[in-house]
């Protein structure tokens, strides 16, 4: 049976023989019971505390779970901004090629060309001097005849 400090200071002793000072047994009870109302309110303390600390360790729960949660969100975020950074630098990177090969193609197109004008103006440069060189023996001729002279030997 469990002993309440109402149930001390109730408590009723039945005189014997030899008896009891009444006086000294209510107040070793009175000292009874007030360290079992202490004990008591100590224990009710103790039990609040508890379930607090309880109900902080269940809130702390919840929260690792969402820490957990965000952390591996925030693993895949990366992992999935890595796989686009890296495809996006592929795609840069296969432009930039095709850009430099374009590039590579046009400045051989253009360097043909040049070749191809160098060629024409070659052509046009032995042209232009022989056809110089013809009207100057022409020009040469008409005024060695003109001045009665015998052609020139080359």
């Amino acid at each position: 049976m469990r002993v309440t400090p109402l149930d001390i200071i109730q408590k009723q002793f039945t005189p014997g023989r030899r008896g009891y000072d009444s006086d000294e047994v209510r107040a070793f009870l009175d000292q009874v019971r007030e360290s079992m109302e202490e004990l008591l309110k100590e224990n009710q303390r103790l039990r609040e505390t508890v379930q607090r600390r309880e109900s902080e360790i269940e809130e702390l729960r919840g929260s690792e779970s969402d820490i957990k949660e965000t952390l591996h969100l925030a693993r895949r975020l990366s992992d999935e901004l890595q796989r686009n950074a890296r495809r996006e630098a592929d795609v840069i990177v296969g432009e930039a090629r095709l850009e430099s090969e374009r590039i590579l193609m046009a400045s051989a197109d253009e360097r043909r060309n040049i070749q191809e004008e160098v060629v024409v103006l070659r052509t046009s440069k032995i042209r232009l001097v022989a056809e110089v060189r013809a009207v100057i023996e022409a020009h040469t001729r008409l005024l060695g005849d003109m001045l009665g002279e015998a052609p020139a030997a080359r």
